[in-house]
């Protein structure tokens, strides 16, 4: 009995050490996790951009549902998965491509349409909610626009006289929102008279994108010169990002960009791009 103990207690000691032996492919598999996920870390985009992808990717989550349907009619809501693949993506040319980087700092961001966080509402000047607006305060009374601004967290950040009939509001969400569907319950408001929801009358830099084959293609839209007199000119860089998270650059196209306007780009860089 002393001799079959020993054996187990002997045979137990080298268990113990075998487990405690490093295991050289489970450590290989743990590093290669660990750059796999500083790869694609949001960690190295900085706070400002990180907020405008993720606009960026609330207008694009929105541009693709309204080619089914007009967005007066969907919901106020933006749907979060649909923002969150687009902010993916945008996040992974910016983190894979040094001329994304540099895109970024020519502020290439889509275009302000549709409006995701702000309109004027023009409405009556003697309307009785708003008592405590022509008072200096940023309140109402009427308790559906305050069933509103409670029920998707909304300010009131600006009263003004829009004409001699009529004033305005300014109203502002803290989160990216379908403005032209939000619109449509306060045109049910007494006194409403009409909405504007600022969307620029003159184009702008813009990002576009289209869905092709297993992924996305998006252009990144650089606009200079001027519109308003027909001179405008434009310059587009083309990517390719997949349904599995690869980003390929595609093409660069269009007028050559000013030398102010470089943004960084290198001279070198360029020339690789174009071959």
């Amino acid at each position: 009995m002393s001799l079959r103990k020993n054996y187990f207690f002997i045979c137990w000691i080298l268990f113990g050490v075998i487990v405690m032996i490093p295991n050289d492919e489970v450590l290989a598999q743990s590093k290669v996790i660990l750059a796999s996920n500083k790869i694609i870390s949001t960690t190295d985009i900085p706070k400002s951009l990180e907020r405008k992808f993720r606009r960026d990717a609330a207008r694009l989550a929105l541009r693709v549902n309204s080619e089914q349907e007009d967005l007066r009619y969907q919901n106020i809501i933006i749907p979060r998965p649909v923002m969150d693949d687009f902010y993916r993506i945008l996040s992974n040319i910016y983190l894979k491509d040094e001329t994304a980087k540099s895109i970024a700092k020519c502020n290439v961001h889509t275009f302000p349409n549709p409006s995701i966080d702000h309109f004027v509402v023009i409405f009556d000047k003697n309307v009785a909610w708003a008592e405590p607006l022509r008072q200096g305060i940023s309140e109402t009374s009427s308790e559906d626009i305050n069933d509103l601004l409670d029920d998707f967290d909304l300010i009131i950040e600006k009263h003004v006289n829009w004409n001699d009939a009529q004033d305005a509001i300014t109203i502002r969400s803290k989160e990216p929102l379908n403005m032209a569907a939000l619109a449509n319950e306060f045109y049910n408001i007494d006194g409403v008279a009409e909405i504007d929801l600022g969307i620029p009358k003159v184009g702008g830099n813009d990002i576009v994108v289209q869905r092709v084959g297993g992924g996305w293609e998006i252009n990144y839209v650089l606009k200079f010169g001027s519109y308003i007199s027909g001179n405008g000119k434009k310059h587009i860089w083309k990517y390719k990002a997949t349904d599995d998270g690869l980003v390929q650059f595609m093409t660069e196209e269009g007028d050559e960009i000013p030398s102010w306007m470089r943004c960084n780009f290198q001279d070198d860089l360029f020339l690789v791009k174009r071959l």
